[in-house]
């Protein structure tokens, strides 16, 4: 018996150094100091940078071998007023930020080192998500929690994002890159979206490439000024151009303005997407679910949107369809593709896959697909 336990021991003590090791050279990536290897992930933090409940925020940084740059914001939920604060849907809590960014690197999409990836040799710049303010918050946010304690919400995404790319810039050598992409998915297509002028305006001017890529991010918000104003407490650059309901649009509107042609603006998103329908929702109702009737609705937003992102923004779209919501059997859509491995999957309608689209328009081919989609008709899930 005590040979059996000494070997359970042994057998346990091993695996909780395979966890140790796991945890400091896979999920906790080393600091980034003065020339970083290619090909080498590193964690990027200040004492100013944190997290919603105020525990450390740290940027992901991985020198890449072609002079070209991706600044990556990670999605994850927002926190717009008291009763969404209380609900945590901003990954801060749930599961570390270092695990998060390590399944963000490593499934597969843009930022993954797969032979099919036009990006793999880029640099990246890599957000996670924990502020729940689209990373552009400077601000604290006082609120009851569901136990009635009083508490305060670190809205601190653009603090975190100053203080990553100052240190970056400081020790990387990526301050004269031939091409910049500015890119996210879901909160982080947003705060891609709010962010491109800052990155091309401070950190990369002359890069001869310049592209923003807004992945699923559409929702429409009467009061977005003034959630970025009193809620995030955003820097009045960012929060003076949201003149509208639709933060995206305003911001890859005032980037057009500003820029015209040297920057190329590109939106994608699915038709019936099910996570942005129920974000809708609760904005025009104050319920948090959705159905096919939601995704209906979803899909004429996004129908009567895409005149705008053409007109005003000057932006390029790919629709698409035909991949599921989680495994919901009912006729809502995806969301966000670039983090996923469908990244690279060609929708058999136009031929195309959004990283050859990508890949396309940062190389100064521009194109539309899919814009019809917004006029299919989805039978019910009850009449299938």
């Amino acid at each position: 018996m005590k040979k059996v336990l000494k070997i359970l021991s042994i057998i346990l003590a091993f695996i909780l150094i395979v966890l140790l090791g796991v945890y400091l050279f896979v999920l906790q990536y080393p600091e980034l100091k003065d020339d970083p290897k290619v090909d080498k992930w590193y964690r990027v933090t200040t004492d100013e940078m944190k997290s919603s409940d105020g525990s450390k925020y740290r940027a992901l940084f991985k020198k890449g071998s072609e002079n070209k740059v991706i600044v990556y914001f990670a999605g994850g939920g927002v926190s717009v007023n008291e009763e969404m604060a209380r609900e945590e849907t901003y990954n801060t809590k749930r599961i570390s930020i270092d695990a998060v960014a390590n399944l963000t690197m490593n499934m597969g999409g843009i930022a993954t080192a797969t032979d099919d990836n036009p990006f793999k040799d880029w640099t990246v710049i890599a957000f996670p998500y924990a502020t729940g303010d689209f990373h552009a918050g400077t601000g604290e946010f006082k609120y009851t929690d569901k136990d009635g304690d009083e508490k305060t919400l670190y809205h601190n995404g653009y603090t975190n994002f100053t203080g990553a790319m100052k240190e970056a810039m400081e020790h990387a050598g990526i301050d004269n890159p031939d091409a910049v992409l500015v890119t996210g998915y879901s909160a982080g297509g947003f705060g891609a979206s709010l962010l491109a002028d800052d990155v091309f305006s401070n950190y990369f001017p002359n890069a001869t490439s310049k592209t923003v890529l807004a992945d699923s991010s559409l929702l429409l918000n009467d009061d977005w000024h003034s959630i970025a104003t009193d809620v995030w407490k955003s820097p009045k650059h960012i929060s003076d151009r949201l003149v509208s309901n639709n933060i995206t649009l305003d911001s890859l509107t005032a980037l057009h303005e500003k820029w015209g042609d040297e920057v190329n603006i590109l939106f994608d998103s699915s038709t019936r997407d099910g996570d942005l329908a129920k974000v809708q929702n609760y904005f025009d109702t104050g319920n948090m679910e959705t159905d096919e009737e939601r995704a209906d609705i979803y899909q004429q937003k996004l129908k009567e949107t895409i005149p705008k992102f053409k007109e005003q923004a000057g932006a390029y779209l790919f629709i698409w369809d035909g991949l599921p919501w989680y495994d919901d059997p009912r006729n809502l859509t995806m969301h966000t593709i670039i983090a996923t491995p469908d990244f690279h999957t060609k929708f058999e309608n136009v031929d195309m896959s959004i990283s050859e689209w990508a890949w396309n328009a940062v190389n100064g081919k521009l194109e539309d697909y899919g814009l019809d989609l917004v006029d299919k008709t989805y039978p019910s899930s009850d009449e299938d």
